[in-house]
């Protein structure tokens, strides 16, 4: 392929993430540390799963099985971020831009799912972003006339969005100790996951029936925030 495909797939993947990050977050330097920090979380939550990963490998090499304990370990760190930012709250919105804010801790938890959508991102794509910089053209198992490149950039960018709305949705479930907001990170989770096996299978199109769920997955999940935010201004 060429350096057309490479940043034409890149600027999919996260320009959009990036366009927020640099007309919204780059501007506040707390928020700015809040998603450094944030990413660092994710990081470790995916050496740990590389670290299990490595020693199940060679026992039980399936995917299914990867994905059940990664989303296990980043759900167990997303709670470990909430509980940390809990108890920085209070510091936090004293030297916020605007501390009297209803939507602080929404904002927080924004630039947090920011920090580990955009390090998932990379993490997960970047390699295989810079092979298509390549002679060689790698095309989709379930979709033979698309190539893996912007199959991974649309996976990428919806996961990156994703993330900003578990967190932000994690976060308010985690405060009103909401059950149902809680399980539906978690279990829309799995299920955006689990969807991401559809674009290697051998099923006719799974990439689009794959990328379809997670737009669904993303789209629920965009509501959620919503009515979250409205409830906040009612109470």
């Amino acid at each position: 392929m060429t350096l057309l495909t490479f940043f034409g797939c890149g600027l999919t993947a996260y320009g959009p993430a990036l366009s927020i990050f640099f007309l919204h977050v780059a501007k506040d330097a707390q928020l700015v540390l809040l998603m450094v920090s944030s990413a660092f979380f994710w990081l470790i939550s995916i050496l740990l799963s590389s670290i299990i990963w490595y020693i199940i490998k060679p026992i039980y090499p399936k995917n299914e099985l990867t994905i059940l304990y990664s989303v296990i370990l980043q759900e167990i760190f997303r709670w470990l971020l909430f509980n940390i930012m809990m108890r920085a709250e209070p510091g936090l919105i004293l030297v916020a831009n605007n501390p009297k804010s209803l939507y602080n801790r929404s904002s927080f938890a924004f630039v947090c799912g920011m920090g580990f959508g955009l390090m998932s991102g990379v993490v997960t794509y970047f390699t295989l972003l810079v092979n298509s910089i390549g002679p060689a053209v790698l095309m989709c198992n379930s979709c033979t006339a698309l190539t893996v490149y912007i199959v991974g950039a649309f996976t990428t960018c919806i996961f990156i969005f994703l993330h900003i709305m578990w967190m932000m949705i994690s976060f308010e479930g985690f405060s009103k100790n909401n059950k149902f907001l809680i399980s539906w990170v978690i279990l829309s989770h799995f299920g955006a996951s689990y969807a991401t096996l559809l674009n290697n299978s051998s099923i006719f199109l799974g990439c689009v029936y794959g990328i379809l769920i997670n737009l669904l997955i993303l789209g629920i999940s965009i509501g959620i925030v919503i009515w979250s935010l409205i409830k906040i201004r009612r109470e």
